[in-house]
């Protein structure tokens, strides 16, 4: 029994390690793709708009190859797609070649969220899940912080270069990702998508679902509709923050360009804490009760933007203070209900799909925001922006306030909706 126990405890650090670098190296794709131009506002709309696009359709097919093929191939497949993309765009000088790159990258990029959330859900159980989930979702914050300031560097010390087409910056992040990708590969080869039931002898085998069957269950679920909904505001709200915050000091607050990014990147570098303590207060006092927690966390954002425009003329301190709170709400509400909840609102089997479902309908939310930032601001200013999100976070948490109110399905009522007759997928 210690014997199997320390197999277990060794397989689960390996795949905690393995997701979280991997994860990581994602993300480092992903930010350098729109932060490495130096674009005007609309192009730079544009260009993030359709990396949402695809990312979008990107989650649903890979939510499904997760549940058909296995979570790991997945995930490993999509970073290939991201390397390849990416890499060649350090010869890419037409802009709709770039374009086109661009739809690819954000098509690979989305298989890696359904497909690593599946894989640790599927080597964590419901009662620990939330606290390693907490752990886990650092790597694409500290991931997108490091892919930030990886990007800047680059793009200031490669700046005579890329003048003569070539823009080596990309083949510095696509090489990154190689290389969290071939680590992922060496620290899981061998390893099953999920706990050996010699192991936990607990476990039961999946159910077989038809392809239409599966999809039934996810959009019948009442609790899967109701994060969705609360998704595609949260999602608006989070990269918009992500890309356009530097813009917004710049031009609301008159910050340099190099203080704008210091002031901004508070946002990802304290809002790690927000999912770390969503897990513990999950874990210690809320239970299954997850959307309560998310609906306080988007009603305490909400009030914290309304806040913000007078705390940002208080000083640099009181703003950086401000922009830290709201990314450890953001971050917090986000993977509260992105992740821990949709795990635990459908069967293991069904967990790729129903992510990849959730943060589908989250992107398309994404891939609006640009559009309505530009719109926002031609018409009320840079120093408005922030009831744009107050509107957002309040809409989320009315919605989640409805949630809340009636009790979730429990996870074997989910199960006895199985149809053992239907085929193999």
């Amino acid at each position: 029994m210690k014997t199997e126990t320390g197999t277990l405890v060794r397989w689960r650090g390996q795949i905690f390690l393995a997701a979280w670098t991997l994860y990581a190296g994602y993300y480092i794709c992903r930010k350098d793709v729109v932060s490495a131009t130096d674009s005007a506002v609309s192009q730079f709309a544009i260009t993030l708009a359709c990396f949402a696009v695809t990312y979008a359709i990107g989650q649903i097919i890979g939510g499904v190859l997760a549940d058909r093929f296995g979570a790991r191939r997945t995930a490993l497949a999509g970073a290939a797609i991201s390397i390849t993309c990416t890499g060649l765009m350090a010869w890419c000088a037409r802009p709709d070649h770039a374009l086109a790159l661009q739809f690819g990258n954000g098509l690979g990029q989305g298989f890696g969220w359904p497909s690593l959330l599946k894989l640790i859900g599927s080597w964590f159980g419901r009662g620990e899940r939330d606290r390693v989930l907490g752990w886990w979702s650092t790597s694409y914050i500290l991931g997108g912080l490091v892919a930030t300031s990886l990007t800047a560097w680059l793009v200031l010390h490669t700046g005579v270069v890329s003048r003569s087409g070539f823009y080596p910056a990309y083949l510095v992040s696509s090489g990154v990702l190689l290389c969290t990708a071939l680590f992922f590969y060496r620290a899981t080869a061998g390893l099953p998508d999920r706990i050996p039931l010699d192991l936990v002898p607990s476990s039961s085998p999946s159910a077989r679902l038809s392809f239409w069957g599966a999809w039934r269950m996810i959009v019948g679920n009442r609790t899967i509709r109701i994060i969705s909904g609360m998704y595609f505001f949260l999602k608006m709200t989070r990269y918009t923050l992500l890309f356009w915050l530097p813009h917004y000091l710049i031009s609301s607050l008159g910050y340099s360009v190099r203080t704008a990014e210091r002031s901004a990147s508070y946002f990802e570098l304290l809002g790690f804490l927000g999912p770390i303590a969503a897990g513990y207060a999950v874990e210690r006092w809320f239970g299954s009760r997850r959307m309560a927690l998310g609906t306080g966390m988007l009603f305490a954002l909400a009030f914290l933007c309304l806040l913000h425009p007078m705390l940002a003329l208080s000083g640099w301190f009181a703003m950086t203070v401000s922009i830290s709170l709201i990314g450890i709400l953001v971050y917090g509400a986000d993977v509260l209900m992105s992740g821990m909840a949709v795990l635990d609102a459908v069967p293991e089997e069904l967990h790729g799909r129903a992510i990849g479902f959730v943060n589908g309908i989250g992107s398309m939310g994404q891939m609006l925001s640009p559009f309505l930032v530009t719109v926002f601001v031609s018409h009320l200013g840079w120093t408005r922006l922030f009831d744009l999100f107050v509107f957002f976070a309040l809409v989320a948490g009315v919605i989640g306030a409805i949630g809340a109110r009636q009790p979730e399905q429990t996870l074997k009522s989910k199960r006895s909706m199985l149809e053992p007759s239907e085929q193999p997928l």
